[in-house]
């Protein structure tokens, strides 16, 4: 990316001193982006017939600038630069060039040649347009016409041995019922689709019974052929290559790489955030579940804790009985086989207010470490 950053008394200086075509060519941009500057920073600029009234000698007046609050403007430039491909690309920049016959094509190539070859033989082959389109997948995005479908696969089969060279992957793929071709760049992929432009030509049909059916469509193709490069298989957000009355698509190739590119490093940037927030996402799932288990550890012990406390009591209740009970039988005379009894009957009664008992056991816990973490770690299976 690109950043080119506009003062705004410097940039209102230039716009009266030189027409916006030169004054765009000095900073590297087109007319509409200085015009976008310029209304960013709202800069006056000269009104049509300026330059021509002042080459002619011609009273001309320039607008003043006016107050603003914006100092300055970054325009952000996304496109990679023709010349600096030969450092960006792996192997170096080599022009595409488009052979004037299909020999030796790509396979993926000769599998659509084939198929869209067979489909012109058929009565109605294409759709409104007569444009041939593969309807299934294994085949390359195109729709045009039988005249131009030769010119298609060429430029197709220039464009992706470039790319293989460049180390890119190249390939086609299904995705949310659409068939697209993309090429890879590194973990990102860049879809290409060729297609021809149509036009139609709208008749008025007299006497017409209905008001849905009171026009008639004329619908042809032009010849003129475009390749759209999008980040997305649906095609949003596309950038264009295309014939011109003064060039051909395959004269035009040299544009396609820095926008192949511009829409990786875009894909790259995308994916990269995505991926940020997907960590930031687990990290913030492994710190609740973190504290969900901490919570219902202390609950366990609360509810542990509570429950000693019912058993002491229940064994402090006990032991006590035991002596209320020893005495009492203190104060009559017993014979040898009630002492023995009563001896018997005291020490199962006292051994079971021990094991009611969970002082010692929670002593023991609190002061050794390894049996209080060994305890947890069972609650935490437990609750799992």
């Amino acid at each position: 990316m690109t950043l080119i950053t506009f003062n705004r008394q410097n940039l209102y200086n230039d716009v009266w001193s030189k027409p916006m075509n030169e004054l765009a060519k000095i900073y590297g941009i087109n007319v509409y982006q200085l015009t976008k500057v310029c209304d960013k920073l709202e800069i006056p600029r000269p009104e049509s017939g300026y330059w021509s009234k002042l080459r002619y000698g011609k009273k001309v007046k320039q607008k003043p600038l006016g107050n603003s609050d914006i100092k300055e403007y970054t325009l952000k430039l996304d496109i990679v630069s023709p010349g600096s491909l030969n450092k960006i690309l792996p192997k170096g920049y080599k022009p595409i060039v488009v052979k004037d016959q299909l020999r030796n094509p790509h396979p993926l190539v000769n599998h659509t040649y084939k198929y869209l070859k067979e489909r012109s033989k058929e009565r109605s082959p294409g759709g409104k347009y007569g444009r041939l389109k593969p309807y299934h997948s294994g085949y390359l995005s195109v729709s045009v016409s039988k005249n131009t479908l030769k010119r298609a696969m060429r430029i197709y089969d220039a464009i992706l041995k470039e790319s293989i060279r460049q180390g890119f992957e190249v390939g086609i793929e299904t995705k949310y019922d659409r068939h697209g071709t993309f090429i890879q760049v590194d973990q990102d992929k860049v879809y290409i689709f060729i297609q021809e432009e149509g036009k139609q030509i709208k008749t008025k049909i007299e006497n017409s019974k209905y008001s849905w059916d009171e026009f008639d469509y004329e619908r042809y193709t032009t010849g003129k052929l475009k390749l759209n490069i999008s980040g997305m298989i649906y095609g949003y957000f596309k950038r264009t290559i295309s014939d011109t009355q003064s060039k051909t698509l395959e004269e035009r190739l040299d544009k396609f790489f820095p926008i192949l590119l511009e829409f990786a490093e875009k894909e790259k940037r995308q994916r990269l955030e995505r991926e940020e927030r997907k960590r930031h996402e687990e990290i913030a799932r492994k710190i609740r579940e973190q504290k969900e288990r901490e919570y219902r550890a202390e609950m366990k012990r609360r509810e542990t804790l509570e429950q000693q406390s019912e058993k002491f009591t229940k064994s402090e209740y006990i032991y006590q009985f035991i002596r209320e009970v020893e005495s009492r039988i203190k104060q009559d005379e017993l014979d040898q086989e009630q002492l023995y009894r009563f001896t018997e009957w005291k020490k199962w009664a006292t051994e079971h207010a021990d094991r009611l008992n969970p002082v010692k056991q929670t002593i023991e816990s609190i002061l050794d470490p390894f049996e209080n973490e060994e305890q947890e770690s069972k609650s935490f299976l437990h609750l799992k």
